[in-house]
């Protein structure tokens, strides 16, 4: 991951007891804010996508210069700058609308100003890496095409490196190197999928030894219900197991974090310009508390999250959204994220957390565990002219954020204050679709700490960026 801005303070008696812990932890908003930019970015190439055809060999590829300012009190100067150029290269084949394979490269350029890199490289290049690479069979096309059968079912199968994702995807949503199959009727569909993560990826513990590195299984499916008109009602179970590596230098601390997942949710239209989306979750699992080894303790955690957008009948297009987002905390945790400094030994640990994302605002870019928000705001077409210039989007998003427990504590670390007003925070943006293979996109957030930080001050986010496809 990218961005590496500050670092976990920790008391010495209390690394005594433990052992060593790294000196480096990168504070988690860092992972929520890339996650916000590459869902937007990979919505993006999706669109651009050629569509499908009986026989096909097609290639692209995306350039993403992009320049990112943001406020850190452990930087000299308070603030930091990065500029990004992000390169990715796809191709797929085609054929017969039976076979596909796809393949996407990444090539990232970082470079931070002088002095922002906190200790970590200034200038750094990832890559090239395979970042999407999988083979695609539609088994129901091909024993019609191959074999005259026609099946009452579509069976698609895939194999190899994929964006894995269920429900809203706020248990699951990454990419791994899984086995995935579909089957559709008219009145439902199932998807399943095996996998592991890319080991490369960093942690979700970010205390643990080696935490740039992880090893985790993921196994699940999702059932959907098609038949009803106007909604999708859907359920889903979500199976994660920790194969990270003990430390035997650090005797007195296990890392690992088993979970799983069952949810329940619906998508659909409650009027004609009205859509909405609501999931809830239950989590289980175990977990290691502060300098636990031997048997860890239960998850017990829980999370909801409800959408509903209004598409107004205007010219300039109105959207309207309302969002509310809950997730469990544990009031007895010191981190919400980590084991140690973590759940006290010898309780259950009601602290959410899961392997997807929520947006909970960009500059705060706080993980969705013990967290509480409201979220109101719209977009609209300021201007579309495909002739001259293209198609500009622009909208704001308000945040209130809370506490779920507010004894405990959310993942940024500064909310060090026992109090249930984590803030307020609100976004802008602007999309300018200049040409079909053209963009340009510019973010903005503010955040507001409230009363659970002892330092008011505000803090900025900006992100910046074309997007230019050929």
């Amino acid at each position: 991951m990218r961005h590496a801005v500050a670092a976990i303070a920790v008391t010495g008696f209390l690394a005594l007891l433990a052992g060593p812990v790294p000196a480096q932890v990168r504070p988690q908003e860092v992972f929520q804010r890339q996650e916000f930019l590459e869902r937007a970015i990979r919505e993006r190439m999706e669109r651009d996508m050629p569509a499908d055809q009986d026989a096909l060999v097609e290639w692209g590829g995306f350039y993403i210069p992009s320049y990112t300012f943001y406020d850190d009190d452990d930087i000299d100067g308070g603030h930091a700058h990065l500029t990004e150029q992000d390169l990715r290269l796809w191709t797929q084949i085609q054929l017969d609308q039976v076979h596909r394979i796809f393949a996407r490269m990444r090539l990232d350029y970082q470079d931070y100003a002088a002095g922002d890199a906190q200790g970590f490289r200034q200038h750094d290049l990832e890559g090239p890496n395979l970042e999407i690479g999988y083979y695609e069979l539609d088994l129901t096309a091909a024993a019609q095409k191959y074999w005259g059968q026609q099946w009452p079912v579509r069976i698609l199968g895939r194999g190899g490196r994929q964006y894995i994702e269920v429900g809203r995807g706020i248990a699951l949503g990454e990419i791994l190197d899984a086995g995935w199959f579909q089957v559709e009727t008219a009145d439902w569909t199932f998807m399943g999928f095996a996998g592991r993560n890319i080991e490369s990826t960093d942690n979700l513990d970010l205390s643990a030894p080696g935490y740039s590195r992880s090893r985790r299984t993921f196994y699940g499916g999702e059932f959907r219900w098609t038949a009803i008109d106007r909604h999708e009602p859907y359920a889903f179970f979500v199976i994660q197991r920790d194969w990270s590596e003990e430390k035997p230098d650090v005797p007195n601390q296990d890392w690992r974090y088993d979970s799983q997942y069952v949810g329940v949710g619906s998508r659909g239209s409650l009027a004609s310009r009205v859509r909405y989306e609501l999931e809830s979750l239950w989590e289980c699992g175990e977990s290691f508390s502060h300098l636990q080894i031997g048997d860890g303790d239960p998850v017990r955690g829980y999370a909801f999250n409800a959408q509903v957008d209004w598409y107004v009948d205007h010219p300039v297009n109105p959207v309207l959204t309302g969002e509310y987002g809950y997730a469990s905390g544990d009031g007895d945790r010191q981190r919400a994220t980590t084991a140690f400094l973590g759940n006290t030994p010898g309780t259950d640990d009601h602290a959410f957390q899961g392997f997807g994302f929520v947006n909970s605002g960009l500059a705060l870019g706080a993980r969705f565990t013990n967290l509480q928000f409201v979220r109101v705001g719209g977009q609209v077409t300021a201007y579309e002219d495909k002739k001259k210039a293209g198609r500009v989007d622009v909208g704001m998003d308000y945040y209130w954020l809370f506490k779920t427990d507010k004894d405990g504590p959310i993942s940024d670390f500064r909310a060090t204050d026992t109090s249930g007003d984590v803030g307020q925070e609100v976004d802008v943006f602007l999309e300018w679709r200049i040409f079909s293979d053209l963009s340009w996109s510019i973010r903005y957030g503010r955040f507001f700490p409230g009363q659970a930080y002892a330092d008011r001050q505000p803090r900025d986010y900006l992100f910046t960026g074309l997007n230019i496809s050929f």
